[in-house]
């Protein structure tokens, strides 16, 4: 019998490949099915940037995990945050989902950093205006919503990817990109993942400029027993 699996995978590196990352990833499955992916970077770098970030990932995580749509979920997230610190410091966040229950692809950005999206044969951009949370009391996050398909990825940066290179006149080769992605199989989500970290890593001269995350989710059919497993590697 043929059923979905969703292939979920993020890597992620500090500024100056030492000390803790500014940047929180979560992952947290939906009540009615599917899953979502959250990545919030926080303003600066080091463990006050990673208090911040932790606290938007960890909150935005439990409001979905209670059932809450995820427009209402970044704009709970921003309230909260905004009164937290007063409006003093901010917080980039972008959750990725797929919402079984509606068989659709949810997307909801408050930052300046591209979604990258394949569906079908087709590679597009989701970017444009999109507020960090933390500064201003009516920030809404840009809210996009995608019908589900088998082969459908969804991929996002933090900016430190973004901006991998740029202090010596380079930058990751995002048409390249795009097309290892039009052509990947989403079982090897992870190591594609894991090689734009890599490229992004390099072009820094080996110690990234700022927080680096790369996360990504694929929708695929499958047919194998409903086995779940999750690796991890992570360094203390």
């Amino acid at each position: 019998m043929i059923g979905t699996r969703i292939e979920v995978a993020w890597a992620k590196m500090p500024k100056g490949a030492l000390g803790e990352s500014g940047d929180s990833i979560e992952l947290v499955e939906r009540p009615l099915g599917g899953v979502s992916l959250v990545l919030a970077d926080g303003q600066g770098s080091g463990p006050a940037a990673r208090r911040i970030s932790r606290m938007v990932a960890m909150k935005a995580i439990g409001l979905v995990a209670d059932g809450s749509r995820d427009g209402a979920v970044a704009r709970a997230v921003q309230d909260m945050l905004y009164t937290a610190r007063e409006g003093r410091v901010t917080s980039t966040l972008t959750i990725l989902s797929v919402d079984l229950s509606t068989r659709t692809a949810v997307i909801a950005r408050n930052s300046s950093c591209p979604v990258v999206v394949r569906q079908e044969a087709a590679i597009f951009r989701l970017e444009g205006h999109a507020e960090a949370i933390g500064t201003y009391r009516r920030t809404r996050p840009a809210m996009t919503e995608l019908p589900l398909t088998s082969g459908t990825v969804l991929a996002t940066f933090s900016d430190g990817i973004i901006h991998a290179g740029r202090r010596v006149g380079k930058s990751l080769p995002w048409e390249t990109l795009d097309e290892e992605l039009r052509g990947l199989d989403a079982v090897h989500l992870g190591v594609w993942v894991q090689s734009v970290l890599d490229r992004a890593v390099t072009l820094d001269g080996g110690r990234p400029q700022d927080d680096m995350s790369v996360m990504a989710l694929a929708v695929m059919e499958d047919d194998r027993p409903p086995l779940r497993w999750l690796r991890a590697s992570i360094p203390t």
